[in-house]
């Protein structure tokens, strides 16, 4: 049966405790959190999670209330003793990192390892062993700085194990790395809570790490909101039968993080009027959509994957609705193309463009009058066209563009009644966000090329001075030792053999 590592009754936790300035970070918390289990604080900036985070790490003593671990109440231990307390049960990693620059890699892991007295051999053993295990046991004698950022947090992962602890706290340990990396980083952390039977505790505000908890404990304005415990995870704490029942409200809160209770039930009700698909469908196809959006996907695979039956991981739709959303997905990434083309063509030099722009326009105006099924005449698509252009340009906004197509034909408008201008507009709306935000992928995927290759230049130029300093002191011991046999020959000192 698990038991409980970590207590919190009554926790409060004031800064400025009695000046004009005083501020409760922390307000009447109970937690209890059980030994193997990986649980998430999880909330908006300034609701108090990272203050509850180091109040429970020992370092922020809360201005009321008591804090257990292992049974024991940790502000209780004098300074000493709590500091061999936490060197034994905790290990922490940082969003900074916070690595030594002026040490190796080896040396950082191993730093928790010096302060305890440990021998030279034996820890950087155990610190070689780690970097083996996260698989960058490569770069153990070069400097942080010569490291990624997601290699950096593998050794700031590393360092926080060396010791051995029960408990792992990770505050933000990802909020300063890419998608790639922040995932490899987040499975990291899970292989030490499944395989390592670590204790966990994560503060994160990004709801997309939430499935790896069993629990997650949203805090606002100081005060634990709620506690939910994740279905898709067999949970450490064991809960009584009857003492809870899982409903669709605690999928639909993994897709809407920040709402409260009241309004999560009143999203509920909306899906099951306005939606055929429940939230237990929409999140299965998030996990995928995501892969197909980008292009790693095929539409035949995805396809497959909405008719697949839930039962075995698919999301369980109706064949021909399936194909509805397979289709609809792909049209819709196909036309944003011309979102992008449009964008790319707005940015070039003035006058040279304005043609190709103008054939860019009226092809996305097709597209918004054959999805809404729209029939205009000849000069109500003209109009359309050119708001079109002026929307997509950045000069009106989606209200304004709303406007003009609600405008009648001899007003300059498209004379669309109000329920197909919003149907119009949504649909543009759609387009643009996938082709802007595919723009913004190929600049940064650019952006990033480039510093990839000025980063291989400046480490090529170190290489060919490093190999020149090697040139020249091989050259000059050369000459040193050429002149030293001359002066010992003049003495009629032997040479050496």
């Amino acid at each position: 049966m698990a038991k409980s590592i970590i207590t919190t009754q009554e926790v409060e936790v004031t800064y400025n405790l009695g000046k004009s300035n005083e501020f409760k970070a922390l307000r009447n918390i109970n937690v209890e959190i059980m030994a193997r289990e990986y649980v998430i604080f999880f909330g908006p900036s300034g609701c108090g999670k990272s203050t509850l985070l180091y109040s429970i790490f020992g370092v922020l003593p809360p201005s009321g209330g008591t804090v257990y671990v292992k049974g024991d109440a940790i502000y209780d231990y004098d300074p000493f003793e709590l500091v061999q307390f936490q060197r034994q049960t905790m290990g922490i990693m940082y969003q900074q990192f916070n690595l030594i620059p002026s040490l190796t890699v080896l040396d950082n892991v191993a730093l928790p390892l010096i302060f305890a007295g440990i021998p030279q051999a034996k820890r950087e053993r155990k610190a070689m062993e780690l970097l083996d295990r996260f698989y960058i046991s490569h770069v153990a004698h070069k400097l942080p700085t010569n490291l990624s950022g997601g290699q950096q947090q593998r050794v700031s992962v590393a360092r926080s194990l060396v010791t051995d602890p029960e408990i792992l706290i990770a505050d933000e340990p990802v909020g300063n790395l890419d998608s790639v990396s922040a995932e490899a980083v987040m499975n990291t952390l899970n292989s030490i809570n499944q395989e390592d039977r670590k204790t966990i505790l994560l503060v994160t505000h990004d709801a997309k790490h939430l499935p790896y908890a069993h629990r997650v404990f949203y805090l606002k304005d100081g005060r634990m909101d709620r506690i939910v415990a994740n279905p898709e995870k067999e949970q450490v704490k064991k809960l009584r039968p009857g003492e809870t029942i899982v409903t669709e409200l605690e999928q639909a809160q993994r897709i809407y993080p920040y709402d409260t209770p009241a309004m999560i039930r009143v999203k509920s009700l909306l899906n099951y009027l306005t939606q055929s698909i429940s939230f237990d469908q929409i999140t299965r196809i998030q996990q995928v959509a995501e892969y197909a959006i980008e292009g790693k996907l095929s539409r035949e695979a995805f396809h497959l994957f909405l008719k697949k039956p839930q039962a075995e991981g698919g999301v369980g739709l109706r064949p021909e609705y399936a194909d509805e959303l397979a289709e609809r997905l792909d049209r819709i990434l196909h036309e944003s193309q011309d979102i992008i083309r449009f964008r790319k063509a707005h940015g070039s030099e003035p006058g040279v463009t304005d043609v190709a722009k103008m054939d860019i326009a009226d092809d996305i105006a097709t597209h918004l009058v054959r999805e809404r099924g729209v029939e205009l005449s000849a000069a109500a698509f003209q109009h359309l066209r050119a708001s079109v252009e002026s929307r997509v340009g950045g000069y009106i906004d989606k209200e304004e563009f709303k406007r003009q197509l609600n405008l009648a034909v001899e007003e300059g408008g498209a004379g669309l009644d109000p329920y197909l201008t919003h149907e119009v507009a949504w649909y543009l709306e759609k387009l643009i966000a996938q082709g802007v935000a595919e723009i913004r992928v190929q600049s940064k995927r650019a952006h990033n090329l480039e510093i990839m290759k000025a980063e291989a230049e400046h480490e090529a130029k170190k290489q060919e001075a490093s190999a020149r300093a090697r040139q020249e002191r091989a050259a000059h011991s050369r000459l040193w030792r050429f002149f030293h046999r001359g002066k010992r020959h003049k003495k009629g000192v032997p040479e050496e053999a």
